[in-house]
């Protein structure tokens, strides 16, 4: 036996590690201006009613994919300020995501079948809100 077979393994799982994590990102603004919500916005508007939060606009100011890696913090604009993500190192699950939109700082963990909604502070006379979902791999 030579070992190689080890040294394939750590291999592979430094390639896994190395992956980008590729991450949906919108921003929402919530409001109680004329009521209208986005196409694909339901459930955040239903997840939102549920929890007793009651909008009756949902508006998506944009939407982009970040790749995150450890160490390689990504940058999304809002209005008026930037959040910031970054991959949180580590062995998890699902991938952990630090998020900071000023003065928020939190960290979320993302599966592939949900979406993490962030307050982002006031816009608007609403409400600008972070939408991420962990895109599958």
């Amino acid at each position: 036996m030579t070992g190689f077979g080890g040294a394939a393994a750590i291999g592979a799982a430094l390639v896994l590690l190395a992956a980008p994590v590729q991450i949906d990102v919108q921003v929402v603004h919530a409001s109680n201006g004329p009521a209208h919500v986005d196409a694909g916005l339901e459930k955040m508007r239903d997840a939102f009613q549920k929890s007793g939060l009651h909008f009756s606009s949902y508006r998506r100011l944009s939407q982009q994919t970040v790749a995150l890696v450890v160490g390689t913090p990504a940058h999304v604009s809002l209005p008026d300020k930037t959040a910031t993500l970054s991959l949180v190192p580590g062995e998890h699950r699902r991938p952990e995501v630090a998020v900071s939109v000023p003065p928020l700082k939190t960290t979320v963990s993302l599966g592939s079948e949900a979406s993490a909604f962030l307050q982002a502070g006031p816009h608007e006379n609403g409400q600008l809100v972070l939408v991420l979902t962990a895109l599958k791999q």
